[in-house]
């Protein structure tokens, strides 16, 4: 308004407000304005107007609720600091708007009334009483009182009071519409801000990354920013803004300070002061105002967001909940982001393991494939070497009869020992490892009083021997050397030693298939000299009685001598079948070039031939599911024939094979004589052999069962587990 006059006088002393003058009071009352910008507009219009000595305009804070000093006209600097520093509370109002002192909407304090606060008490004139304007907004919600100052007189005439309501009413509505616009524009920004940081946090599962644009985005809404991630019951700082780059890496413990008690309790943390308050320690001492809240995902605290000022009451609680939509933004791919680098790692480890696993698998399979070790042994320490990356590897074996370790294959890039040395179990960190059957891992082997240096080994600098053992017996030794210092780590550790287990095991096989075939031979030997004894050696000492009378009697009784020498020729023919036969049972010729079946039918007919049995053989399935397994079953079912003609007397024999899927089974049934297989069995031949058919059937991983009964026959069983096989 420009109008250099002043409007006419009322009889109250206040000016009459021209039509024109209250429409162009609307044109100044912008929506794009502050708040506190119109209303000093109002003011100043509403003391011209009213031709006031002073008017001022308490504003309700949205944050606080409390009226706050606002716009001012006409007041010394003083009064306005002083009213600015002293908010009244909403409280004190409705005491203070008493229906006595109502004219229209307004309120009239008559000189010397009761005033809200010291503050307002202290801007009051003296001699002159107030009015007070409500602004009242949506829903009659009080938001604002405009104080005027009016002149002696102690009356306001109602008309004047309905204009200045009017005026009243036009601000508060503009304030409102001003309060809306700002929240409104500030939720655009809040919009925009989330959605910008959900491409930018969407858009990688890098950890860093989102991190850093989550404190980017912090950085340029509050000007400031950092994030701590809860790791193991402490938070540390993962990422921050430039200004607080030194906090970088700073840890707190649960309930330690601001950020740790946001973190135990899962709330935020708001403060516009801190002051000296020493209760809570900020992130950095330089804050005065502060804002902490919780990073969740799943229902869990994993961290907290953090902003901060120098400034006291920097920050609203509008920024609170910007801060908690942010957290809320980024908790779930923040745990995203981590679980994908577990994952990573997890699948690295998985394909390192995978890889250890593929050359282990390798080796136990190279161990295992025979049972000659001159042939194993060299290329398993080959792809122990070239497997695992190691710059040596030996393989020693343990010499009980003379206590030495014997080198027994080697591969690597330092000078060869050659295969055949030998090291007493005395000396050096080898047979100190070997001794004691525990890995030992020298880092310098320099400095360990116990290495044993060798001419070869002269660059070696770390040594990890672990020792090979088997039902508590060490076999042997895996002996590594590198020239560098601690050329060896827990990993290689935990790996030789699952080497030396499958090598346990191959090393523990090869010793007693030989020890096996060493009684093997041994039992074969002492069953071919009792078939001799009971056969073919009673046989000749027959023909050699024999003969002996025939030469007696050939010039005494010539035709007798005839008949002798007849029974000579038959005994030889009888006794070269039965040497035939032991021939045949050494190693029938069908079972290596036919098969099980093909040599148990020749023997079944060779025995039913010679002894008059009926022997009838039933086979079920493919005998090829007992591949390994043929030697043992054929002796068996041959011990078992064997006992039906010596001891059953039997006429009829039945041999039975099924071959499964999961077992080889085996039976043998006659028809004979039986026995109670409580008591010790008749004869010593039936003793030796059923102990020998046990053995038989235990070394493949069997079982063998014995039914029998007197007059009642005999049965044999033997079961093999196809695993065996």
């Amino acid at each position: 308004m420009t109008n250099s006059l002043p409007p006419p006088l009322r009889a109250d002393g206040t000016h009459q407000l021209p039509l024109g003058d209250l429409l162009a009071l609307g044109s100044q009352i912008r929506a794009d304005d502050t708040p506190e910008s119109l209303l000093h507009e109002v003011a100043e219009t509403l003391r011209r107007v009213v031709t006031s000595a002073q008017v001022y305009v308490r504003l309700r804070n949205i944050d606080s609720d409390a009226f706050d000093a606002a716009a001012f006209a006409g007041l010394p600097a003083a009064i306005e600091a002083r009213l600015r520093a002293e908010p009244v509370l909403p409280s004190i109002y409705p005491a203070l708007l008493r229906p006595e002192l109502r004219v229209s909407d307004s309120y009239l304090i008559p000189t010397g009334g009761t005033a809200p606060n010291a503050a307002d008490a202290a801007a009051a004139p003296p001699d002159a009483p107030t009015l007070l304007v409500p602004l009242r907004g949506r829903g009659d919600r009080l938001i604002g009182v405009i104080y005027i100052a009016l002149s002696a007189s102690p009356t306001l005439d109602p008309t004047s009071a309905q204009v200045i309501e009017a005026i009243a009413r036009q601000a508060a509505l503009a304030v409102e519409n001003v309060r809306l616009a700002e929240r409104s524009a500030r939720l655009l920004a809040k919009e925009q801000l989330l959605a910008a940081l959900g491409r930018d946090v969407s858009a990688t599962l890098i950890l860093q990354d989102i991190l850093s644009r989550t404190v980017e985005r912090l950085d340029a809404a509050f000007g400031s920013g950092s994030l701590c991630l809860l790791d193991n019951d402490t938070l540390a700082m993962a990422a921050a803004s430039p200004a607080e780059s030194t906090l970088l890496g700073t840890r707190f413990g649960l309930g330690e300070g601001m950020v740790g008690w946001v973190a135990q309790h899962g709330r935020s943390f708001f403060v516009n002061d801190l002051g000296d308050d020493s209760a809570f320690t900020s992130i950095t001492r330089s804050h005065r105002s502060c804002i902490i809240s919780p990073l969740r995902s799943g229902g869990q605290v994993i961290g907290t967001l953090n902003v901060g000022s120098p400034r006291p009451g920097a920050f609203t609680y509008e920024d609170v909940d910007l801060l908690e939509a942010i957290a809320a933004q980024v908790g779930g791919p923040i745990t995203s982001a981590r679980l994908y680098q577990q994952s990573q790692r997890l699948a690295a480890q998985v394909q390192r393991r995978a890889d250890q696993l593929a050359v282990l698998n390798t080796i136990a399979r190279t161990a295992s494939a025979t049972l000659e070790q001159e042939y194993s042994l060299p290329e398993v320490t080959a792809q122990i070497r070239n497997g695992f990356g190691y710059d040596q590897v030996d393989l020693f074996l343990v010499d009980e009869e003379s206590t030495e370790l014997a080198l027994s294959a080697s591969s690597g890039r330092m000078s060869s020992m050659g295969v055949g040395y030998r090291q007493h179990l005395n000396i050096g960190l080898i047979g100190r490892s070997a001794r004691s059957g525990q890995t030992l891992r020298a880092d310098d082997v320099r400095a360990d009083p116990g290495y044993f240096a060798v001419a070869e080994r002269s660059e070696t600098r770390s040594e990890l021997c672990v020792p090979i053992i088997a039902s508590g017996r060490t076999l042997g030794m895996l002996n590594l050397e590198s020239p560098q210092l601690a050329g060896f780590n827990d990993e290689d550790v935990a790996i030789l030693e699952t080497v030396a287990d499958v090598l346990a095991g191959a090393l523990e096989n090869a010793r007693l298939y030989r020890r096996a075939q060493a009684a093997a031979v041994l039992e074969e030997r002492n069953r071919l000299a009792r078939e001799l004894h009971d056969s073919v050696s009673q046989q000749l000492f027959s023909m050699t009685l024999t003969a002996s009378a025939a030469r007696a009697q050939l010039e005494k009784n010539p035709r007798r001598a005839a008949a002798q020498l007849e029974r000579i020729q038959e005994t030889a023919t009888s006794a070269l079948a039965e040497m035939r036969a032991l021939i045949f049972q050494l190693r029938p010729p069908a079972l290596r070039d036919q098969g099980l079946v093909a040599a148990l039918q020749q023997h079944a007919q060779a025995l039913s031939r010679r002894e008059g049995l009926a022997i009838a053989l039933s086979v079920v399935g493919d005998d090829r599911m007992a591949r390994g397994l043929e030697q043992p079953l054929f002796r068996i079912v041959q011990e078992a024939l064997n006992n039906v003609v010596k001891h059953a007397s039997a006429r009829n024999v039945t041999v039975a094979l099924e071959f499964g899927v999961e077992r080889v089974l085996l039976r043998v049934a006659d028809d004979g004589q039986g026995f109670d297989p409580q008591t010790t069995p008749s004869g010593q031949g039936r003793h030796l052999g059923m102990i020998s058919m046990r053995e038989r059937a235990a070394e493949i991983g069997g079982t063998m069962e014995l039914q029998s009964r007197i007059d009642g026959g005999t049965e044999v069983t033997v079961a093999v587990p196809r695993a065996a096989a």
